[in-house]
């Protein structure tokens, strides 16, 4: 958060960005107090070129006293309310912001009582945020992810048009037809280990994730080998298209700079351009990155199954549209309603209740409708089956109303008397 989360409100505190001397001390002593309640305690590897710090990030795994029980009641794992508590207490916060959704908590610790100052009169803290991870996968793959600041968001904007997302969780494959629609639903997931993700993208491993990179030139350079990246002539700045690309170019100096400094450099060299070109097209391009997933992680009957799924779910929806776009809108309202009900229920419930039978052919043993048999069978026997429909409709309509008379003379009979 940049050490925001505490610096507005009805009480806000100063928490302004600290020298790198006051981050490296800090977060050795909140790692040393931490490593007191859980086994596993790490941060993120630091972006280059780091000349100041707005927060300190640190990441936990395996509590203590569930590791190493003294008795069976601190077996019972803890929800991060409690955690929260103990961990505010043994950093010595004043404030802190839990949330329970992620597992995060946000604490204001003051700053160093042995660093001067600087003339200024009110008194300074340090945002320091804390994700208790689940495991040490989660928390492996929550390391890589944050590594090196920027490097994933430049990353993830490098393989978002291929069909690939990297979020909190793990690297994903989304499904363009259920993308359009839901974005959430459309992913598949192909991993959550970091070596894996970093072989499918081309990258070497050794060496590249265990200390910061010495420039920031450097971490662009390592970034441009992964097989996805591409810069040519034809690309003159940032894709603009993409809400996300549009807030990073806003707030990620970083950011900034890959598209405005290195990639410009880049294409002045001539460096990179045949690079990710074999296949032409985005819609190629995202097929051809698909059957390589499939072939790397294994999750093509997961693919295809929950495109099925989808596609059955959507199924009945997209039917009642095609029979209503095959009959002419311009009916009498009462009579094109009779005959749409009607005719869904032959089509999507098989009744037979008017005479007519759904051909076999139009719906296969898995659920789907020919969808050009249909509209050819709505075309060919609506006015047939509209006649039919609209006369039920109207002796029923009328049943009914003879009926109401029926129990209305009967009740004024039986008051008269």
């Amino acid at each position: 958060m940049g050490g925001s989360m505490f610096s507005s409100g009805n009480d806000p505190l100063h928490t302004p960005r600290m020298p790198p001397h006051i981050y490296h001390h800090v977060k050795a002593a909140c790692h040393a107090a931490l490593r007191t309640m859980f086994v596993c305690v790490a941060g993120p590897i630091e972006g280059p070129e780091k000349e100041d710090y707005g927060d300190l990030d640190i990441l936990v795994a395996m509590e203590t006293r569930l590791v190493f029980p003294t008795s069976p009641r601190r077996c019972v794992p803890r929800g991060v309310e409690e955690l929260a508590v103990d961990i505010k207490a043994a950093l010595n916060a004043e404030r802190s912001i839990v949330n329970p959704c992620n597992n995060s908590i946000h604490l204001a610790i003051p700053w160093p009582k042995d660093e001067p100052q600087l003339g200024e009169d009110r008194q300074r803290y340090i945002q320091v945020d804390i994700c208790i991870c689940k495991n040490m996968d989660q928390m492996f793959w929550a390391l890589f992810k944050s590594a090196h600041s920027d490097a994933w968001t430049l990353l993830g904007s490098m393989i978002r048009p291929f069909g690939l997302t990297a979020d909190d969780e793990g690297l994903w494959l989304r499904i363009p037809e259920i993308e359009k629609l839901d974005r959430k639903k459309s992913r598949v997931l192909l991993t959550t280990d970091p070596v894996e993700v970093l072989h499918f993208l081309g990258m070497q491993v050794e060496g590249y994730w265990s200390e910061p990179f010495p420039t920031v030139d450097a971490m662009f350079n390592y970034i441009a080998t992964c097989r996805f990246f591409t810069v040519n002539e034809s690309s003159s700045g940032p894709p603009q298209d993409n809400s996300s690309t549009k807030r990073n170019l806003k707030t990620r100096p970083i950011f900034r700079k890959w598209f405005y400094d290195f990639l410009p450099r880049l294409r002045a060299d001539g460096r990179f351009e045949q690079q990710c070109q074999s296949v032409s097209g985005i819609n190629d391009l995202r097929v051809h990155v698909r059957d390589e997933a499939f072939r790397a992680f294994n999750v093509e009957p997961i693919y295809w199954a929950q495109l099925k799924d989808w596609r059955l779910k959507k199924e009945p929806e997209a039917v009642k549209n095609l029979i209503k776009s095959a009959i002419p809108n311009d009916l009498d309202p009462q009579y094109r309603g009779s005959l749409l009900s009607a005719i869904k229920k032959i089509i999507m419930e098989d009744n037979r209740e008017l005479g007519w039978l759904r051909p076999i052919s139009l719906r296969d043993d898995e659920g789907f409708y020919d969808k050009d048999m249909t509209r050819a069978f709505v075309e060919e026997n609506w006015e047939a089956i509209g006649k039919v429909a609209f006369k039920k409709y109207s002796d029923a309509y009328y049943a009914g109303l003879q009926s109401k008379k029926l129990k209305n003379a009967h009740g004024t009979a039986i008051q008269s008397q």
